[in-house]
Formats: C-alpha cells, structure tokens, sequence
C-alpha cells in the first residue's frame, strides 16, 4: 500500500472520531446523558468533548506527518530503527 494512501486511510478514520464526538456531545445534551464513573455521575458532553479534543488532535498531527512524508529529501534507511545507546547521566 502507497504510503499517500495510508494517511488519506487514516484521515478518513480521524474524520470519524471526530464526527462521533461531535455526535456523543449533541445526543448528550439533547438526552441527558450521563455516565456513572466513581460513583459520580459525569455529563456526557465531557465525554463527547474529550474525544472531540483527541480527534483533533490527532489530526493536526496527521497534517504534519503527511508533510514530513511527502518531503523529497526522506528516503528509507534501516539505521533508522537501530536503537541509540544512552550514556549515563552526570
């Protein structure tokens, strides 16, 4: 699989997230949900803003590893998976 096509995959599937956390804050408010933790009940709308949250997030994140992936000058190398030995600390 192309790796342009492995992030447009993962775009689709943030866009989702984020889609499903828009949705869980709209039926919360609409429904009252709320949601039993610790004996405390939380309002779904937290919930629903948390995921929004990591949603968007993740896709800023996305957004830059497809610049960085698409730069010309990255080329693939097997040093860079070898793992660095750490000196001890002064």
């Amino acid at each position: 699989m192309n790796k342009t096509v492995s992030i447009y995959v993962l775009v689709i599937f943030n866009i989702l997230i984020i889609m499903s956390g828009a949705f869980f804050i709209i039926y919360s408010i609409l429904f009252k949900i709320s949601i039993k933790v610790l004996n405390t009940n939380i309002s779904g709308v937290i919930f629903g803003i948390v995921v929004l949250y990591f949603g968007i997030r993740y896709f800023i994140n996305l957004l830059n590893l497809k610049k960085e992936v698409n730069k010309q000058e990255n080329k693939f190398s097997w040093s860079n998976f070898k793992k660095t030995k750490r000196g001890k600390g002064k």
